[in-house]
């Protein structure tokens, strides 16, 4: 597959090099951003989707150590006591971190129905607290760090994306195509005055916005189809 740059090049018809407006860096930038972007519009529109998203942490042995760079979390499981039995976290607010640990309060976390809460910095904590295998936790979040399909950092020179659906990569190259022809268009306002080139970016800028933006439109035929199933399962049998 071409990498990003390419695929951009190809979009916009700029030169994009070490030192041209927007160069190489700045396209590196516009990539992670607008995978940033593609994430919160499409979650805001279809939540359920979330999964597609999701990135999971290693296994945590410390409370406290882990804060997934306050990503928005999914689910936290925490050991039962035997390696690799997951069991689901409830939700506690800090105030109820004493509770958890009281063996006669309504509100105590066994291995078995474990809680977790996230302090004011981010940290996240289990109950009971965190160990060595088989007491681990592991954190499912919605990823907030774009990386490269080989999980590498996102650059102009790679050509796939983890944690993130494959069907809506191209609309992280058409947000950095689009913000490559901002740029350039800004640089020929003040530096230039080659009018019939800068309304031809224009024209290519307006044409990817609208594509962008209808890369989040909702699939008819798909809503139909959800809208026929929840039907059904209402109907009595």
């Amino acid at each position: 597959m071409a990498t990003f740059l390419a695929q951009i090049k190809a979009l916009t018809s700029l030169d994009l090099g070490i030192s041209t407006t927007p160069n190489q860096d700045e396209i590196t930038q516009f990539l992670r951003d607008g995978v940033m972007d593609v994430t919160l519009k499409h979650l805001a529109i279809r939540p359920q989707d979330r999964e597609q998203f999701t990135r999971i942490s290693g296994e945590v042995t410390s409370n406290g150590s882990e804060k997934v760079a306050r990503a928005s979390i999914l689910s936290v499981v925490r050991e039962s006591g035997t390696n690799n039995d997951w069991r689901n976290c409830r939700e506690i607010s800090v105030g109820q971190q004493s509770n958890v640990t009281d063996t006669n309060s309504l509100h105590y976390a066994s291995k078995y129905n474990p809680a977790y809460m996230v302090a004011e910095d981010g940290a996240i904590s289990v109950f009971p607290a965190a160990g060595a295998d088989p007491d681990a936790f592991k954190v499912y979040y919605i990823n907030n760090d774009p990386r490269g399909d080989d999980d590498n950092s996102v650059a102009h020179g790679t050509s796939g994306l983890a944690f993130f659906p494959k069907d809506k990569v191209y609309l992280v190259v058409i947000y950095a195509a689009i913000k490559a022809l901002e740029a350039k268009l800004a640089s020929y306002t003040i530096d230039e005055e080659d009018e019939e080139l800068v309304r031809a970016l224009q024209v290519s800028l307006q044409q990817l916005q609208v594509t962008y933006n209808s890369g989040f439109l909702p699939d008819k035929n798909y809503e139909a189809a959800l809208q026929s199933q929840s039907q059904r399962r209402a109907q009595p049998a």
